[in-house]
């Protein structure tokens, strides 16, 4: 089902930010110009004032949702199990919580005292408003992205040439946030690591296996100490070594790299793939 794909997680980006403004701004003027829910401007009772501040709610949450949360929850929002059915729930939940506040600020202005009847007509009318456009749009962004995604790897794939570079051999030491702790490897031998808080399991291939090791180090310590073309950040939480490639996917979240080991399946995402891309295609 289209609801259990993978689907992008909200990120504490400057788009974001961007659509919380902009959002706001469309809902104040949407009530100003087009005056839903009873709304008369001429009847004295609501001023273009009062109608903004719906805006700026809207801009609020927005913010708290988009921008804040996923910065201060980012295992939360993690690409690793959003999935579509996520992203339609969390922006039912926006929607609830603008409506709610709305409501509570329509009797404000209105000199009106709760009622759950009045509730509920702002809840309802709220949600045909709003769910019905956002789970569309986010269907039809999945879609998009899935398409584009997938053509993009299916691309890297037949823009490789028959001869691929012989792996170069390097030599790294690597020191951890523990006192006195240093781990060496070769390039030949890492696979790819992920980070784990402020731990960070690093994989490596020998002997027809796989295994890990987890040291107390963040990626982006591990990335600094490292100085090798072949290994490179591919995503927030994980880092791989591009040598092991051996196929590339693609999905709504971004693109996937399987590597040689046939089970291992590394995110690319959107931030990363304009690198990763330069980097394979220089190695294919």
């Amino acid at each position: 089902m289209i609801l259990n794909k993978e689907y992008p997680a909200p990120n504490p980006t400057m788009r974001n930010l961007v659509v919380s403004l902009l959002f706001g701004v469309f809902i104040a003027f949407f009530l100003i110009f087009f005056e839903p829910f009873e709304i008369n401007i001429s009847s004295g009772k609501n001023t273009i004032g009062s109608l903004l501040f719906f805006g700026v709610i809207s801009t609020f949450v927005l913010f708290i949702f988009l921008y804040v949360l996923p910065l201060f929850l980012p295992d939360f929002f993690s690409d690793k199990h959003w999935k579509v059915k996520h992203q339609i729930i969390f922006c039912s939940v926006i929607l609830f919580i603008i409506a709610t506040l709305n409501g509570i600020y329509t009797n404000y202005i209105n000199s009106m005292s709760f009622s759950w009847s009045n509730y509920w007509w702002i809840i309802n009318r709220t949600f045909v408003l709003g769910s019905i456009p956002f789970s569309f749009f986010i269907l039809i962004d999945y879609k998009r992205r899935d398409v584009i995604n997938k053509e993009l790897a299916l691309n890297m794939l037949n823009e490789k040439t028959e001869t691929k570079q012989t792996p170069k051999i390097g030599i790294h030491s690597i020191v951890t946030d523990l006192k006195n702790e240093i781990f060496t490897f070769e390039d030949r031998d890492f696979s790819y690591a992920v980070a784990e808080g402020n731990y960070t399991d690093f994989y490596f291939s020998g002997k027809g296996e796989l295994n890990s090791v987890t040291y107390r180090i963040s990626l982006s310590s591990f990335e600094k100490q490292i100085n090798s073309s072949n290994l490179q950040r591919c995503h927030r939480s994980y880092l791989v070594n591009l040598d092991k490639v051996i196929n590339i996917s693609g999905n709504a979240q971004g693109l996937k790299l399987t590597l040689d080991d046939n089970t291992s399946e590394i995110p690319v995402s959107r931030k990363y793939i304009s690198m990763i891309k330069a980097s394979l295609l220089k190695k294919f």
